[in-house]
């Protein structure tokens, strides 16, 4: 069960720089980790799925109505060698890796220009005959300067993980500030922070709007990933797409989301 473990904390690092990767991995192909979005969201239902590296199989189911949004994460990695206690140059086997996310938020508004964010999350993790539950909870506020101007700060992943046999698995905690500006038919978006180490961070993006289609570009520097990606508008219906640029040749996924306004 160690040796499995030890691929698995291997595993979560490569693919997403940090434990629990479906808390890290992006929620739509379109937006990537574009920081923040000024628009007040559609009351919309989106498909999302990707075929990650490592044999790992990505998808999301998201929903958004008033102030409210709701949503599911969750990904799959199979054929994760077991070779037992003592060291064999063959495996006895393989496993399968599960990482899951189930959370539930509310938006507020205040006078106008204050608008709180906040979203409960509930964790589970799978790995061979053990299992783990943890909670976690993201809190933002927003000042609107102006329709043009905004300005935030929020911590995201707050929470607790049981252990996954003998050791839990790290939550992604981030706290940060950011902002961004709308020009016309532009928006870019900047957001600077910490992780749970204190190490230092950004992230920013820039999106091209348009009635007909969306354009995006997005960088993570924890995930040291680079994101294209754009969204299509076909009258109630939108179809998005995105490809990620990973660090030192780790792959280049694609994910497609499929989305409606109701």
């Amino acid at each position: 069960m160690k040796r499995i473990l030890i691929i698995s904390l291997l595993f979560t690092y490569m693919i997403a720089g940090e434990g629990f990767p479906a808390l890290t991995f992006p929620e739509l192909a379109q937006d990537g980790y574009f920081p923040s979005v000024p628009a007040k969201a559609e009351d919309r239902i989106d498909f999302s799925y990707a075929s990650w590296f490592y044999d790992t199989d990505y998808s999301v189911l998201s929903a958004h109505y008033g102030n409210y949004y709701f949503g599911f994460k969750g990904l799959i990695s199979g054929n994760i060698e077991i070779r037992g206690d003592q060291p064999s140059p063959e495996p006895v086997g393989t496993t399968t890796y599960y990482n899951t996310v189930l959370y539930a938020g509310r938006s507020w508004e205040f006078n106008g220009r204050w608008t709180a964010n906040t979203k409960i999350k509930i964790l589970n993790e799978r790995l061979f005959y053990a299992s783990a539950w943890g909670a976690a909870a993201d809190a933002e506020a927003v000042f609107a300067f102006s329709a043009r101007y905004r300005a935030l700060a929020g911590v995201e992943n707050i929470g607790y993980m049981s252990a996954l046999n003998e050791v839990p698995t790290r939550i992604p905690v981030r706290y940060y500030v950011g902002g961004d500006v709308t020009f016309n038919v532009f928006i870019l978006s900047l957001e600077a922070g910490l992780n749970r180490e204190m190490d230092p961070y950004y992230r920013f993006g820039a999106r091209y709007v348009h009635p007909v289609f969306d354009i995006s570009y997005s960088y993570d520097k924890l995930q040291m990933t680079h994101h294209i990606g754009a969204d299509v508008k076909w009258g109630k219906y939108r179809v998005g797409y995105g490809q990620f640029f990973h660090r030192e040749g780790l792959g280049n996924p694609l994910m497609f989301t499929f989305g409606m306004q109701f």
